[in-house]
């Protein structure tokens, strides 16, 4: 029995020591192929950020190309691109970009499985006037991209059509952005279809369109109600928490000849970010043009309202909606 004992060890300390040895190989091996993704996914975003960015020319790719190859990853495949991420970011950041971001495959599942948590709202404040109320949007999921858009559009026809219009107030108020063509496929009920603005790199200027019915990039149409007079006054009301595309949605209004805005002044993302699909899963927006109203006016930062208004309550009879409204009843 103790000689069958001592045989079994002699037979499986070897068996051991391999085991330990192929456990380790495996292990290297893993890490020398999350290291290749890793230096591919880096190299894939290096050439999308300096053929696009907005703000290419102030980088210095040289210097970005050498910290980027010397970043430490390791075999965890989501610390590795945790890592890219802030790498670029900070980046761009550092030379004024604040308005692109990275968002993971397992982000956009997860706010596409989450319901809208705030919905456009409106009424009718008497005196002729309506109001409607467009917060944030970022969803992922088309159905819930309509649905938004309908609800803007079926509140102004609800209010259009119970009572004799004299103006319109559009309150940005608070929105942080997401999405800008739902808000915008909304309110197209207050206005003419056409060119809403530009967006503008360098020598190239692209207008981007606002048509009846539809949102772009989504394959289904959207409620096609049109006020029954777009000629009254529009004021539209925005604050310091007003960004990105909540400054995209009041651009398309700020051109239009009856229209006059109110408040305070935006948070100054109006830079506009274009989608990058990566390979990992991932999307890159990333900040490639500024941004035209229709009449050519550039808006590179900021918006600074035309009625300066310093009530920060945000409802719908504070200061601010009450100046719109004075301005709505001047002859």
């Amino acid at each position: 029995m103790l000689a069958t004992y001592k045989n079994f060890k002699r037979f499986i300390a070897p068996l051991t020591l391999l085991l330990g040895f192929f456990m380790l190989s495996l292990s290297a091996n893993a890490q020398i192929d999350a290291q290749k993704r890793a230096a591919e996914l880096n190299k894939e975003i290096f050439k999308i950020i300096k053929k696009n960015s907005l703000f290419s020319d102030r980088l210095d790719w040289k210097a970005i190309q050498t910290k980027s190859e010397q970043l430490p990853f390791t075999d965890n495949d989501a610390a590795n691109t945790k890592l890219i991420f802030n790498f670029y970011q900070q980046n761009l950041r550092a030379v004024g970009d604040k308005h692109s971001f990275f968002i993971s495959s397992n982000q956009m599942n997860e706010i596409s499985k989450t319901p809208i948590t705030e919905m456009p709202t409106g009424a009718y404040l008497g005196s002729g006037i309506g109001w409607v109320k467009v917060p944030r949007l970022m969803t992922f999921d088309e159905q819930k991209d309509i649905e938004f858009a309908n609800r803007i559009r079926h509140i102004i026809q609800k209010i259009d059509t119970a009572n004799k219009i004299s103006g319109w107030i559009v309150d940005l108020r608070h929105n942080g952005g997401g999405n800008m063509w739902p808000m915008i496929a909304g309110l197209n009920a207050l206005m003419d279809d056409g060119v809403a603005g530009y967006f503008v790199q360098g020598k190239t200027k692209v207008p981007w369109r606002n048509e009846n019915g539809k949102i772009l990039g989504k394959t289904q149409a959207v409620s096609t109600y049109k006020v029954q007079n777009n000629k009254v006054k529009i004021a539209v009301l925005f604050d310091a928490q007003t960004g990105s595309s909540g400054e995209m949605t009041a651009i398309s209004l700020l051109g239009l000849p009856n229209v006059k805005s109110f408040g305070q002044t935006t948070s100054g993302y109006t830079t506009a970010n274009y989608t990058f699909k990566l390979s990992n899963g991932s999307q890159l927006l990333l900040a490639r043009t500024y941004v035209m109203d229709r009449t050519g006016k550039s808006y590179l930062e900021e918006i600074s309202p035309d009625v300066v208004v310093n009530d920060l309550s945000n409802t719908k009879d504070d200061n601010v909606i009450k100046a719109a409204i004075n301005w709505i009843k001047e002859n």
